[in-house]
């Protein structure tokens, strides 16, 4: 389906325009010549110089399409999945791959893949975009395809209510784009009221599903009459099967629907349209992105095969159940936002623990990008970790707010003995190995600011213990004769 853009023209490129491309390009071409990275920086200078260049830039030049993944979690994840799919298709697409899903991420993403004389380099466009800046794009460019992850309470002080957040998001979206929605979160469910144009994905039922849950609830009232929805099956937060007793709102039956769902050695593995898939990430909130990534891809006409072989090969991305192996074991790190994230990651959790001990380091901060209100903690489920606790040797609290962490884990019933203050992060990660046994694997988990450095200290802590595991066969090679 072809991007033909609002009223299917192109806009006359001024030289505004065209200082803004080159601007955005030399600016990104010294950032690559001081061994820096970042798409930021040159959308900046892009958007100041010509505030519609990502209108110059989207308009009639992605013939294949442009689509937008948005909602509040799983977004990096499910762009970087389809991604994988759209590469095992042979596809050349431009990418925020970086996840700067800010406008002025956006628009050095599309500099970066346009030439000097103004033309893409590629048939299709995949964006990343934050919620909140939806409305600032489609008032720009129309979207082929729009997916759809789900909706939880997220930076309040940032987005507002999370009513506010969903009827922004869903009012901008043009009647001519195709979404791709979540059938088991009645937030994005609704979406598809009305519209023709339609992919749903859901999941069937999965080892954790149940048809009680004491967990928060962002979507208790139906959005059609404002009665309280009823749920039959429920998989996580909202998320599951819901119907209104009153209206006619229900889950819509989906036409991508994930079935025979389990866990098997760290991947997930299900069955999709007769198929079997599997993806080699823990927590089975991850299937949804998955099934979204599958659903865009097979509307593009890609084979199932295919897209099956694209999820297969996917290895985690920067902060999203990524792996660092030290000389002490495993270290998973994952990002946590809000709570319904966080506190699916905490029954991730509680499946490892129930295999080996574990470690754990709450990295929290509180600036701008993670939310200057870090109240939400205690909407998180810390309490769920009492049933592992013998399993916890160690909960090491750093990050900013390190100290309204430690508070909050005493509330939730963990042992004092067993939680350490660290603000720093450097000293948290050497702590965290410190008297670290054999065996076992640890699990840090930080915010949006703390994300970065702390990955970067783990990589180069992973860096030495390969380089030390060199050392050591070597020695160990010369010493055999070898």
């Amino acid at each position: 389906m072809a991007q033909k853009g609002k009223g299917d023209f192109r806009l006359k490129r001024t030289w505004r325009f065209w200082l803004a491309l080159w601007g955005c390009k030399i600016t990104d071409g010294v950032i690559r010549l001081l061994g820096k990275s970042g798409t930021t920086l040159p959308g900046v200078v892009a958007n100041r110089l010509d505030p519609r260049i990502i209108s110059h830039l989207g308009r009639g030049n992605y013939p294949e399409g442009i689509i937008i993944v948005t909602g509040t979690n799983g977004k990096t994840t499910t762009a970087n999945l389809l991604a994988n799919v759209l590469k095992q298709a042979g596809k050349k697409f431009s990418f925020n791959e970086a996840g700067a899903n800010l406008v002025t991420g956006i628009t050095g993403a599309m500099a970066r893949n346009t030439g000097w004389l103004g033309r893409t380099r590629a048939k299709l466009a995949l964006w990343e975009v934050d919620e909140a800046t939806v409305p600032q794009l489609c008032a720009q460019i129309t979207p082929t395809q729009a997916i759809v992850t789900n909706f939880f309470r997220d930076q309040l002080d940032r987005y507002g209510e999370l009513d506010t957040t969903v009827r922004l998001v869903r009012e901008v979206l043009p009647e001519s784009t195709r979404l791709i929605l979540n059938a088991d979160d009645p937030l994005v469910a609704q979406f598809g009221l009305g519209r023709q144009d339609v992919v749903y994905f859901g999941v069937e039922r999965t080892p954790e599903s149940s048809e009680r849950s004491d967990e928060t609830r962002e979507a208790r009232f139906c959005p059609q009459c404002g009665a309280e929805l009823a749920y039959s099956l429920f998989h996580y937060g909202q998320l599951g099967r819901f119907s209104c007793p009153v209206c006619t709102y229900q889950r819509p039956e989906p036409q991508i629907q994930a079935r025979e769902v389990r866990c098997e050695e760290q991947r997930i593995v299900f069955q999709v349209d007769g198929q079997e898939g599997s993806l080699a990430l823990p927590g089975y909130y991850n299937l949804y992105n998955a099934l979204a990534a599958y659903s865009s891809a097979k509307t593009l006409g890609i084979a199932s095969g295919t897209i099956m072989e694209g999820l297969r090969g996917f290895a985690p991305q920067a902060g999203r159940m990524e792996a660092f192996a030290l000389r002490q074991g495993r270290v998973i790190l994952t990002l946590v936002k809000n709570p319904a994230g966080f506190n699916q990651v905490i029954r991730t959790v509680l499946g490892a623990a129930s295999r080996q001990p574990l470690r754990l380091l709450l990295a929290i901060n509180d600036q701008a990008a993670d939310g200057r209100d870090v109240s939400w903690l205690w909407d998180v489920d810390f309490e769920l970790l009492q049933a592992i606790e013998e399993n916890i040797s160690l909960v090491i609290c750093a990050g900013l707010r390190a100290e309204d962490m430690v508070v909050r884990l005493k509330y939730a019933g963990i042992t004092e003995e067993k939680i350490r203050l660290e603000d720093d992060l450097a000293k948290a990660v050497a702590l965290l190995q410190k008297d670290w046994g054999s065996g076992g694997q640890a699990y840090a988990l930080p915010t949006y600011t703390a994300l970065r450095p702390l990955r970067d200290i783990l990589a180069a802590k992973s860096r030495q213990a390969g380089a030390g595991s060199g050392r050591q066969e070597t020695r160990k090679s010369k010493e055999d004769g070898v």
